[in-house]
Order: structure tokens, then C-alpha cells, then sequence
């Protein structure tokens, strides 16, 4: 286990050479445990106020992506507890939005909230970056 560790660290450690920038955050997560993690460089450059793992990081569009690998792997194979439902992944997927998003169910002049809406990234809630 050590050596793996070692090779996960020095992996970690030559980030801040690789991916130059102001600063970052990285950790390898294994079964639930951090493996090694690294923090290097600034998240207020202007300031000097230095990068740590608690640092909010405005993550925005690249979640996306990880969002439809997400849903998309759990349509095409679903967790037992899914299975044993009588409704197909999608519904159960779309009754879990509309009870989490309900302002958004059947909303007047428009349609339900559909997976397929998220694959598109067509909500309708403004990006809150341009708010």
C-alpha cells in the first residue's frame, strides 16, 4: 500500500509543473478514502490569499458533462433499488426532479422537466453567472 501511495503522491506532486496556473486542487479518492491530495498556489492571486481544500471553486460548465455520464449510466444499468421499482430509471429520475425542482413541473405555457432537458442542459433556470 505504501508504494502505491508513494506513486499517487509524486503523481500529485508534479501537477503544479503540469497544469501551470495560479493555483490548484487535487486528490485521488478510493472506496471512499483520500488516497493523496495536493494543494498548491493561490485562490486570490491579487491578495496572496493561498489555495486550500476549502476553497470554493466556481466549478460551472464542466460538471455538466459529469451529470450525463452519471444519469446516462444509471438508465442503462440501474442500482438494485431502482430495479425493483415498478417505473423505468427515466421516471423514477424525472418523478426525483420534479419533486426537488416543483416550481418547474407543468409550469404555466411550459412542459415537464425531462432527462432529456438535462443531456441538453436546457432547465430553464438562468446561469447564475449572468444574474
Amino acid at each position: 500500500m505504501a508504494a502505491s501511495t508513494d506513486k499517487i503522491n509524486d503523481i500529485l506532486n508534479s501537477l503544479p509543473h503540469i497544469r501551470r496556473g495560479t493555483g490548484g486542487v487535487a486528490a485521488v479518492v478510493k472506496d471512499g478514502k483520500v488516497m493523496g491530495k495536493k494543494v498548491w498556489g493561490y485562490a486570490d492571486l491579487d491578495l496572496r490569499v493561498p489555495m486550500t481544500t476549502k476553497t470554493v471553486l466556481p466549478i460551472c460548465s464542466i460538471s455538466k458533462q459529469m451529470v450525463c455520464l452519471v444519469m446516462q449510466s444509471l438508465l442503462q444499468k440501474p442500482t438494485a433499488s431502482m430495479t425493483e421499482r415498478k417505473e423505468s430509471p427515466e421516471e423514477q429520475m424525472e418523478a426525483e426532479l420534479h419533486r426537488l425542482l416543483p416550481h418547474l413541473k407543468g409550469a404555466e405555457g411550459g412542459a415537464d422537466l425531462k432527462v432529456a432537458d438535462l443531456y441538453n442542459m436546457q432547465s430553464g433556470i438562468r446561469d447564475y453567472w449572468a444574474m
